[in-house]
């Protein structure tokens, strides 16, 4: 059956997948950039909408976004650049630090997640938020199943390498786990663990 990719197509991908992009930028990026890059998300997907493959209309979202997202990221780091020299002509005064009171298992999944390379927090992301099976991440970042099942692996093992670094081997395992595995196909509406849940948001709100 032709789909026609007009304006009613347009609006009903909208409103079906608006929230999970949304939510997507947002343990990402801050808010403020997270609606900037939903924006720019759904206006590329209506200049290339003849692109827009039927049945996985919400997967080409998430590669658009992820794009976005690092389009941004990497502006944001050459702000950052430009405050940390500008920090150096004028330094800020220094003040006490105030000790975190986060729960110590979530605050050290924060930081060996942090401690990764971005390719490998990516996928733990798509597998710990977006709840994707190894398929779906494939689609994502243009790559295969099998491909896709191999980073989640190795990410795996480098964030329980950095935890047991930090932790000693039976936490850093403890800590991993987690982390849910990615599924076949994920059921609506299933929790992942909840310490991945805040680890990922602590590690993505810090960033920004």
């Amino acid at each position: 059956m032709l789909v026609v990719r007009d304006e009613n197509w347009f609006r009903g991908i909208y409103a079906e997948t608006y929230r999970p992009v949304l939510a997507f930028a947002r343990r990402r990026v801050d808010s403020t950039t997270a609606d900037e890059v939903v924006a720019e998300t759904f206006l590329t997907a209506w200049r290339r909408r003849e692109e827009v493959p039927d049945g996985s209309e919400r997967l080409w979202l998430f590669g658009v976004a992820r794009n976005m997202v690092r389009n941004a990221t990497r502006s944001s780091r050459r702000r950052e650049l430009l405050h940390q020299r500008l920090r150096i002509v004028h330094p800020p005064e220094v003040v006490d630090p105030v000790t975190p009171s986060a729960d110590s298992r979530v605050s050290m999944l924060r930081t060996a997640l942090d401690s990764l390379r971005e390719a490998d927090r990516e996928v733990l992301m798509l597998v710990a938020w977006e709840e994707l099976s190894h398929g779906e991440i494939g689609q994502v970042l243009g790559i295969s199943a099998n491909a896709s099942a191999i980073r989640v692996h190795r990410a795996r093992k480098r964030l329980a390498a950095q935890l047991h670094r930090s932790d000693g081997a039976t936490a850093g395992e403890s800590n991993v786990r987690e982390l849910p595995h990615s599924r076949q196909a994920p059921p609506d509406g299933q929790a992942t663990a909840p310490a991945a849940r805040r680890a990922m948001r602590g590690t993505c709100s810090e960033r920004n």
